[in-house]
């Protein structure tokens, strides 16, 4: 499952190492709370996963019950913790968000409309 390092005092941010899911390497980032767009539960079979996701990156975090969630989600919202990495394989995965490319075609005109 999950370990959260828990500090006292709020943090700015905190480092995260897990499994990056695109290069299936283990990798670490770093998030700050003010990037957090959404925090929600996700109930699997036999654990939860919290994910955060930034315009950034995306990370999961497994835990193996809804004490553990709760717990977790508390420390989140008070900005105490500092570090997550996994304590079990995959158990944290992280997941760049590639930017949207920008069709630079649209934005172009046509050859033959300048001619006109």
């Amino acid at each position: 499952m999950t370990r959260l390092t828990i500090a006292e005092p709020p943090a700015q941010e905190f480092a995260v190492r897990g499994r990056n899911a695109i290069t299936e390497a283990n990798d670490e980032g770093l998030v700050f709370y003010d990037d957090v767009t959404k925090v929600h539960v996700l109930p699997e079979e036999h654990s939860f996963t919290i994910q955060v996701i930034t315009p950034d990156l995306e990370v999961e975090m497994d835990f193996p019950d809804a004490d553990s969630v709760r717990e977790a989600l508390s420390n989140f919202e008070a900005k105490k913790v500092s570090e997550v990495s996994a304590a079990a394989p995959d158990s944290v995965r992280i997941t760049p968000i590639e930017p949207v490319p920008v069709n630079e075609d649209a934005d172009m005109q046509s050859p033959d409309a300048s001619m006109c």
